[in-house]
């Protein structure tokens, strides 16, 4: 029983690294083959977990090889643009001036129904508002409005606005997070130093705090504490 459990995680913890060596994309955003090499280390993964008798380098071997050989290909499709061309294809433009392109549609295997539904996904209910969306090479719709229906924005309004402040979290959950601290400009001083003007003993009775750049502090605590 204790040898499938540790097979099991060794295992977690391999595939947890390589998707991590793949970068943070989200499964939405993956090319083509970043989602085959996903679906195949899961698979490669699931084998030595079922069958013990396999050994589990027949595992861990084939897991690293498939992450070696996305990175590489990473690699050359950054260096090569043509070769990213073939490997992930070119976006296709779907609407010009609120006139869908009925050939591009059918040849990325798009209904209409599937056309208007992303749309909707993106507030987009009106063909005519739109100047131009294209279909991108990992599945997105992108969408540009006409000049006349984009949203206004105090540049195209022509108001200044004040610049909002920027937070970063100090302190989660009663533990500090110090990698906010080179941001920020302070320092294990400063932090104890606030908490004790706040009349904060320790940082265990705080579920977060956050701080600006001018030293604004926003102190939630734990609830009960």
């Amino acid at each position: 029983m204790f040898i499938p459990f540790v097979r099991t995680l060794i295992l977690y913890i391999i595939v947890i690294a390589a998707i991590r060596m793949m970068g943070k994309r989200q499964v939405g955003e993956m090319q083509p083959s970043e989602l085959v090499i996903t679906i195949l280390v899961s698979a490669v993964a699931s084998v030595p977990m079922q069958n013990l008798d396999i050994p589990l380098s027949y595992g861990i071997i084939p897991i690293l090889t498939l992450i070696s050989a996305e990175i590489f290909v990473s690699f050359l499709s950054l260096k090569i643009p043509k070769f990213r061309e073939i490997l992930t294809g070119k976006p296709v433009i779907l609407i010009t001036d609120g006139i869908i392109n009925q050939k591009a549609l059918k040849a990325t295997r798009l209904s209409i129904e599937d056309l208007q539904e992303d749309l909707r996904l993106k507030d987009v209910f009106d063909l005519d508002t739109i100047r131009l969306a294209r279909l991108e090479t990992n599945g997105q719709l992108s969408v540009l409005l006409k000049d006349i229906h984009q949203p206004l924005t105090p540049y195209t309004a022509d108001t200044a606005v004040d610049v909002s402040p920027v937070y970063y979290t100090v302190i989660a959950d009663g533990y500090v997070n110090k990698t906010t601290y080179s941001i920020l400009g302070i320092d294990d001083e400063w932090v104890k130093s606030t908490l004790k003007s706040n009349k904060i003993e320790s940082v265990k009775v705080i579920y977060f705090m956050l701080c600006d750049e001018d030293k604004n502090v926003i102190i939630v605590k734990k609830e009960g504490k």
